[in-house]
This record gives structure tokens, sequence and C-alpha cells, in this order.
């Protein structure tokens, strides 16, 4: 296990159903002071009102005033002296939009994209008890896959490994400096 230097960022990303929750806490419960920010929160649980499903296209702005305030927390935390895995969709199309937060404050941070086969995301999220429907599914692998674009190395196929291996795959990636972005 690569054990994250006090203040650097992974973010750790994938369609639904990819295994970032799980992962995370894997990876997450190794390191001595360690913060789990979980970005499904910032959008299930903290928008009250004039809540759009992420997914929509109507709901671009919503979702970088989202993953902007995703980005703030990490920072808060990082400067505190935490290691900090935040796990959920924050797509390659929002990559630029994260760096320049870090990099505004200084911060190290890596970008892990666990992206399984189409078949065994589908499988994945059928075993869960957060259902999504396949269409959508579908669309945000998609998304990932037409997105990948210089980010080919950040990328973890978990197809054929469980969370266990796969999270030693992020790590090893992070050790050999294949995720590092800032």
């Amino acid at each position: 296990c690569r054990e994250m230097d006090p203040g650097e960022i992974l973010v750790l990303t994938g369609p639904p159903a990819a295994g970032k929750t799980t992962v995370a806490e894997l990876i997450v419960g190794q390191w001595d002071l360690s913060v789990h920010l979980q970005a499904d929160y910032f959008w299930d649980e903290f928008i009250r009102s004039g809540f759009l499903r992420p997914w929509m296209p109507e709901s671009h702005e919503q979702n970088t005033t989202v993953i902007s305030a995703i980005t703030a927390a990490s920072v808060e935390y990082a400067k505190g002296g935490y290691s900090v895995l935040v796990d959920g969709i924050i797509g390659p199309w929002f990559v630029e939009l994260v760096a320049e937060t870090f990099a505004n404050h200084e911060a190290r941070w890596h970008y892990a994209i666990l992206l399984p086969s189409s078949d065994v995301n589908m499988e994945r999220s059928r075993s869960r008890s957060k259902t999504i429907t396949q269409e959508v599914l579908e669309k945000m692998h998609d998304e990932f896959t037409a997105h990948l674009a210089g980010y080919e190395k950040h990328v973890v196929d978990s197809t054929h490994l469980d969370a266990t291996q796969t999270a030693e795959a992020v790590n090893k990636k992070m050790e050999m400096g294949e995720l590092h972005i800032g």
C-alpha cells in the first residue's frame, strides 16, 4: 500500500457501479490521517431543492458548482494535513476545473479512473441496492470511454479484478507516478 503524503489528494472516479466506494474504503483505510469524501453526497444529500439528475444535459451548471464544492472541501482537508480520497463521478471533462482549483492551492493530486467493461459494469450495478437504469449506466460508461484521450494511463481496468486487487492496482499506479497530475 502506498501511504499518501499529508495534504495529497486522490480522485477515484469511474461510471456508476465501477466499485469506487468499495475500493476507496480499502485504500483510505490504510492511511494514517485520512478523509474519504464521497462525492455523491454533494449531489444527493446536500442539494435540497432544484436538484437535477447529474447525467442530464441541463445539469452542467449544477455539476460545475458541485465539483467546485468538492474540490474546495478536498483542499481544506489537505491543507489540514489529511490525505484525501475523493470518490465520485468526476470525469475527464472536469479535470481542468479540478486541476485549476488544486493548482491555486498547490495541492499534489492523483487521478484514477476505474473502468470495467460495460458488461461487468452492468452486472455490478444489478448487485447494488442503489440501482441505476441500464440506459443511464451505458451513457455514463460511454462518456468515460469517449473522454479518455490523454488520460489512458489513469485507467484501472477492473473487469477481472475484485475490490482488493483493484485497490492494489490503484496503489501500484500511484507508486509508479502514473496517476499524478498536480
